[in-house]
């Protein structure tokens, strides 16, 4: 039977990918699986979206919003969701994710010249836990992931044997990508440098790519600066390079917890297990997490064992080194920060599809006249993980439909000019509530050494008052723990004494010791006994209301 041409190969993984993706999100009803961060990248969007000239550039993602923005209106223009970003934003992604997996396709087929050994992969990827998760939610990291696979597959092909050019080229399509979403830049800059590093030819001519590689960067960088001049929330290069994201807040910092939250995070990106995020449910879900990532290092033995003989490949050795590289120095950077969060992952693993493709050639060489058999099981191992995890979605099915009617009743139940509301701090609620009812962020309106931004109750303006838990842990990571503890208590005071009911969410019902765990993913863990005694030391919480999925309720009251 004759092969379609590459060409029409691609067109059809690109098809396939996307109508699988969408047909997925208009099934699972719910753009807002395991994290509702997309909420607010939506309305961060929503001004780029409605006058671009007036938007502020953010320097973390200086070209995501444009872009988005500029499809978003494109989606509007031919009716699709029209003024709904939040919800664009999923079907965005699934057209980035769709081209990721066309990328994947056109690297494994260009590598192996095996048309079955690259959509075996293209199954792989496509269906891997959290690549499947992010392609169909509206987080904002699938364009510049994307883009910068894009760039790892051209380095993985060309720094073999770099030339200026292709040195030049890979370095301004991984710096788009970046300028998507900057933390891009840590896990694959080493991986690329290392490769250059490594590449045939003189110590000074290897030395002269890699300078050619930070050139190109620093001169994308710059164009993108220089274009955007005079714009609200313009910045230098330098201010592109370093934007200190996360830095001295409660995500940084080493902990033993984030062992934990790294096996999450790197077992949940092949196989989901009911989305653990935190550390109680990490815990529960121990043993299938390990089977996971035990899965994974057997495929990479697998794989070096079946490619061993041909470990004088220096293409191969390129792309262990620019993928393996990318997934070591990316973990590195995952422990520092957040190990479980999906988008800390989806960069640092496309190894593993890498390794599938490569082995899955190898077997379908050695199969012979047995090929068609190997081909059949081959394909439904390729095809397991997308089967899994649907089926570890079908719970999160239809919640944003659900949410929207919970929170009429939540209004109904909880005037809004009277009451503050008291969350943990991470509920799938708050972005909710930030959305529909004011764009209104705790810090808004309480402050260490200054009155709260509130007029005595009934008060219409903010719409959204709320205190979290988790403030002092995000923003204040140097304070003790009696610190955050009497913060938190002056705030609620506070609240009360302007006349407002203040109801805490179902955080109330945790103990001590959930708390910690908790507290663990800010490196603040030991901060939950103080916090814990001061709020049931002086206040007593009845429960009030409930409503699924948003949970329960209890009203507060001093003691």
């Amino acid at each position: 039977m004759k092969v379609p041409a590459l060409r029409w190969q691609l067109a059809l993984a690109f098809t396939v990918a996307l109508a699988v993706l969408v047909g997925q999100i208009v099934w699972l009803e719910n753009v807002h699986v395991m994290t509702t961060n997309g909420m607010y990248k939506s309305l961060q969007a929503e001004p780029w979206i409605a006058d671009p000239a007036r938007a502020t550039l953010d320097p973390s993602n200086y070209l995501y919003f444009p872009l988005y923005g500029a499809l978003c209106r494109l989606l509007d223009t031919v009716g699709i969701l029209r003024g709904s970003a939040w919800q664009q934003l999923a079907y965005l992604n699934a057209f980035w994710a769709s081209l990721c997996i066309t990328f994947v396709y056109a690297f494994i087929h260009r590598v192996t010249a095996s048309a079955a050994a690259a959509a075996l992969a293209a199954c792989l990827h496509l269906g891997s836990g959290y690549f499947l998760l992010l392609a169909t939610i509206n987080e904002d990291i699938m364009p510049g992931y994307t883009i910068v696979f894009a760039a790892m597959a051209l380095a993985g092909l060309w720094f073999d044997r770099p030339t200026w050019r292709r040195v030049a080229l890979v370095g301004v399509v991984f710096t788009v990508g970046w300028l998507v979403e900057w933390r891009l830049i840590f896990p694959t800059l080493p991986a690329l440098l290392l490769a250059l590093a490594l590449s045939e030819g003189t110590p000074r001519h290897r030395l002269a790519l890699i300078g050619t590689l930070i050139a190109s960067i620093l001169a994308v960088t710059g164009l993108a600066s220089l274009v955007t001049i005079g714009h609200p929330g313009s910045v230098g290069p330098e201010g592109l390079l370093w934007t200190g994201k996360g830095v001295e807040t409660g995500w940084a910092g080493l902990s033993w917890d984030k062992a934990w939250m790294l096996l999450s995070g790197v077992g949940s990106y092949f196989l989901i297990f009911g989305g653990p995020v935190d550390l109680p449910a990490v815990r529960q879900t121990v043993v299938p997490l390990s089977i996971s990532v035990l899965i994974q290092a057997a495929l990479l033995a697998a794989t070096l064992v079946a490619l061993w003989a041909r470990r004088g490949d220096r293409r191969l050795r390129t792309i262990a080194v620019v993928f393996l590289g990318t997934f070591v120095a990316g973990e590195v950077f995952n422990f520092y920060s957040q190990p479980q969060d999906p988008q800390m992952q989806i960069n640092v693993m496309p190894w593993l599809t890498v390794a599938w493709g490569l082995l899955v050639a190898r077997l379908l060489a050695a199969a012979d006249r047995r090929r068609s058999i190997a081909l059949a099981g081959l394909g439904i191992v390729s095809l397991a993980p997308l089967a899994w995890n649907l089926v570890e979605l079908v719970p999160w099915r239809g919640i944003d439909t659900v949410t929207v009617k919970s929170m009429a009743a939540l209004e109904r139940r909880f005037p809004p000019d009277s009451t503050v509301f008291l969350y943990w701090g991470f509920e799938a609620v708050t972005s909710w509530q930030f959305a529909l009812w004011s764009h209104t962020w705790d810090s808004d309106l309480w402050g260490t050494d200054r009155a709260p931004a509130l007029s005595p109750a009934p008060s219409a303006h903010p719409k959204f008052k709320w205190i979290a838990v988790t403030a002092g842990g995000i923003r204040h990571p140097g304070w003790t723990a009696e610190e955050h503890a009497t913060a938190l208590k002056r705030d609620i005071d506070r609240a009360l004494d302007l006349g407002y009911q203040v109801v805490a969410s179902g955080f109330w019902d945790w103990d001590v010791t959930e708390l910690a765990a908790q507290l663990s993913g800010l490196s603040a863990a030991n901060r939950a006994p103080a916090i814990y005694k001061m709020l049931h030391d002086n206040y007593l919480a009845s429960p009030v209301f409930y409503a699924w999925p948003i949970g329960g309720y209890h009203e507060l009251q001093r003691r």
